[in-house]
């Protein structure tokens, strides 16, 4: 019986040094874990706070910049103010200065409207003196004949002249002529030629111009211009021979 008690003593105080040894490995083991947590912990702090140091830093430089770009910004604000403003008084001295060279050119034009319309008036009277017919309301003047070097196209060229000022002519005028068929020799008289735009209406006087065709086969001796006007015929007769 004592035997037993001495074993079971024996295991009790093996079990005891057991637990003790293990309970000092558990404690070593958990001070490791420890120490190296807390220095894990601080390392990580250290580093995070050496970030944080640097992003403030960048936050700094960052915002001592934008101060510099708003003073920037600010300066060329002022800057376009002043720009829009000179440049809205030239704006306004071209502006004025065109109306005004515009005022001059419409009335340089005008003045050019009225030495036109007394040129016009004193050609008329010139002409008036000079014309060969006086008689008459309606006079054919000037007139100018000219063939192509074929002689299938007459150029024609005449002044009508009103001998009563400001008073309005209309009419129409024809081309006739006389002549002969180059074939055979044979003479005709009195051909009407196709004239387009033959109609007139005019005050004092009148420049016509404009070119026919000859019909094929013929050649003309005379023509015959006749200006019907107002109920009234006028007719002028130039040889080509």
């Amino acid at each position: 019986m004592i035997e037993k008690n001495n074993i079971v003593i024996t295991d009790r105080k093996k079990f005891k040094k057991k637990l003790f040894f293990y309970s000092i490995i558990s404690l070593i083991v958990v001070f490791i874990i420890i120490m190296y947590s807390n220095k894990f912990i601080i390392q990580n702090s250290k580093g995070v706070h050496e970030k944080n140091i640097i992003l403030i830093n960048k936050i700094t430089n960052l915002e001592s910049e934008i101060v510099d770009k708003v003073k920037i910004i600010n300066d060329l604000t002022t800057s376009n103010r002043e720009i829009s403003s000179i440049f809205n008084k030239y704006t306004d001295a071209i502006k004025f200065k065109i109306a005004t060279s515009e005022e001059i050119r419409n009335e340089l034009f005008k003045k050019d409207e009225e030495i036109l319309a007394l040129n016009r008036e004193l050609n008329y009277y010139k002409f008036l003196v000079n014309s060969k017919d006086r008689k008459n309301i309606l006079s054919i003047e000037n007139v100018k004949l000219d063939f192509d070097k074929d002689k299938r196209i007459l150029y024609y060229s005449f002044l009508l002249l009103s001998n009563f000022n400001n008073k309005k002519a209309n009419g129409s005028f024809n081309f006739f002529y006389d002549g002969n068929y180059i074939k055979n020799g044979k003479l005709f008289k009195k051909k009407k030629m196709k004239i387009s735009n033959n109609q007139i209406s005019f005050k004092n006087y009148s420049q016509h111009s404009g070119a026919v065709n000859i019909p094929d086969g013929q050649s003309i001796n005379t023509l015959y211009i006749d200006v019907k006007c107002d109920g009234k015929l006028y007719n002028y007769t130039h040889s080509l021979k």
